[in-house]
């Protein structure tokens, strides 16, 4: 014979089926009840959808450029390095001579390694009879991959001695290229030709890899498409001629105070020693800060104007939720005098909001998926982190989990003058339309729902006038007819220049 369970274990059942039985009738109730509106749950879905979808297109975008850290290794550690002409000429925002490259890799300290980048556009055939390309080209330091803490994908980085006169000139490629050029593993090894000299590919690096170098201007990030060494010693450059970039990686951990202190300690060396002590100064920015500058102020307006997206969607779903249940006033009377509380009542309303929340989170999620991917292929190319522009698992979830929050959130006012309505059944009954209580809220509701669309408009109308005063600048010049174009000049073609 089985042996019966202990009572208590019964007991404990027993109870957990009995709180969780009204929680499944409410839910029950509230999806009988929303398949019987058919046009108004189709109407407040396709609000959040469209809500909800803009903001996870906007939340998407700001979280990649702006949130989400670098990927690269440690990336709070890496950090631009600039010079500041001070007294010579006003520029506060130059590149580096390649000796002060020199300076930051052995001044050690706080700086583990330096690096020093020089972009050029390049002309890339692959073999003979195949028309060549225009790519941009970034000459390196040999520790550059090390100093980021990223691998090549297939094949290998650059070894200490590729670089300076006589070396072998190597490349590697991006992801991006590679793909360009056919996705072919077995291009590693192979020669093509840069700027009419041979390189051998040694290595193609990840998809997730992309690195730019910020101009002077804090213009447009200069794209790159592959990587090759220098063909001179950075000691041997001009310590006249600013020409480079340079990238550090401070020690794990290092405040930003004590790289400051080192980086501004290397500039009074150099302005002292090439500059006869006039006021040059170099100064130190973090990777991401500097790489993000120029669109910060705009993406922070758009993080601010989703938010209060958001809030006007709470504001105009709690209105018509709560004019739904002003017309079911007499549902509610019903329910109560057969039995139901007014807690009930009010589960049953949150239970409707929640549903309405989800649904119109997953759909709005959904069609951000294909939003995104318009907006990137729309997108400047220089855009900042454009190739990290993507919708994943935790924003579907998020935007998702905001749905159902703002759907509670909006059904809490109607909920609680429902529970409070259903008190007086034999008025509801009479149908008095909603009663005062009802009517309050829905004026309430209106005010601050047209306040909020007042400051967004308003946010909206100055960006939009701002934007067409830039468009409609006078230029200077009469721009009608007039094209421009670039000309690739390869650095070969002028020996003479090839030491600056």
């Amino acid at each position: 014979m089985r042996s019966l369970p202990p009572i208590r274990d019964v007991v404990r059942d027993v109870r957990s089926g009995a709180s969780l039985e009204p929680l499944w009738r409410d839910a029950r109730l509230a999806i009988r009840r929303l398949i019987q509106a058919p046009m108004a749950v189709s109407a407040i879905v396709g609000t959040l959808l469209v809500g909800l979808g803009t903001f996870a297109v906007v939340y998407t975008v700001v979280q990649k450029i702006l949130l989400d850290p670098m990927p690269y290794k440690d990336p709070d550690d890496l950090y631009f390095v600039w010079r500041d002409y001070g007294r010579i000429i006003d520029m506060n925002r130059g590149s580096l001579a390649g000796t002060d490259v020199v300076e930051l890799q052995k001044i050690g300290g706080v700086i583990e390694s330096a690096a020093g980048l020089r972009r050029q556009p390049g002309t890339l055939a692959v073999r003979e009879g195949t028309d060549p390309i225009e790519i941009g080209v970034m000459f390196t330091s040999p520790n550059l991959f090390e100093l980021v803490g990223v691998a090549p994908a297939l094949g290998r980085g650059f070894a200490p001695g590729e670089a300076g006169p006589g070396r072998s000139p190597v490349i590697v490629l991006t992801h991006e290229l590679w793909n360009r050029l056919g996705a072919d593993p077995a291009i590693v090894g192979t020669n093509v030709r840069l700027n009419g000299q041979v390189y051998r590919i040694v290595g193609v690096m990840p998809a997730s890899f992309a690195f730019v170098r910020t101009t002077e201007s804090l213009g447009p990030p200069q794209h790159v498409d592959a990587y090759a060494t220098f063909d001179i010693h950075l000691a041997d450059t001009s310590p006249l001629a600013g020409s480079y970039g340079g990238l550090i990686r401070a020690r794990r951990g290092t405040p930003l105070q004590a790289v400051t202190a080192t980086v501004q300690a290397v500039g009074r060396t150099v302005d002292a020693r090439d500059f006869k002590s006039r006021g040059l100064g170099l100064y130190a920015v973090g990777l991401k800060p500097d790489l993000v500058a120029r669109v910060r102020p705009a993406l922070v307006v758009l993080a601010f104007s989703g938010v209060f997206m958001i809030l006007v969607l709470m504001v105009n779903l709690a209105s018509v939720l709560l004019a739904r249940a002003a017309q079911r006033e007499r549902e509610f009377a019903v329910s109560r005098a057969l039995g139901a509380n007014g807690a009930a009542v009010a589960r049953a309303m949150l239970f409707e909001g929640a549903l309405l929340g989800f649904a119109g989170g997953t759909l709005g999620a959904l069609a951000a998926t294909w939003g995104v991917r318009v907006l990137v292929a729309i997108a400047p190319l220089d855009l900042p982190r454009r190739e990290a522009i993507a919708i994943d698992g935790s924003i579907v979830a998020g935007v998702v989990t905001l749905g159902v929050v703002l759907g509670l959130i909006a059904a809490t006012a109607p909920a609680w003058w429902a529970s409070r309505a259903s008190l007086l059944p034999a008025a509801a009954l009479r149908g008095s339309g909603g009663g005062r209580s009802a009517g309050r809220l829905r004026r309430t509701m209106v005010v601050a729902q047209v306040a909020l669309s007042l400051v967004l408009l308003s946010a909206g109308a100055l960006v939009a006038r701002s934007l067409d005063r830039l468009l409609s600048a006078d230029p200077g010049f009469r721009p009608a007819g007039l094209v421009t174009f670039r000309l690739p000049m390869p650095i070969a073609l002028f020996p003479e220049m090839s030491g600056v």
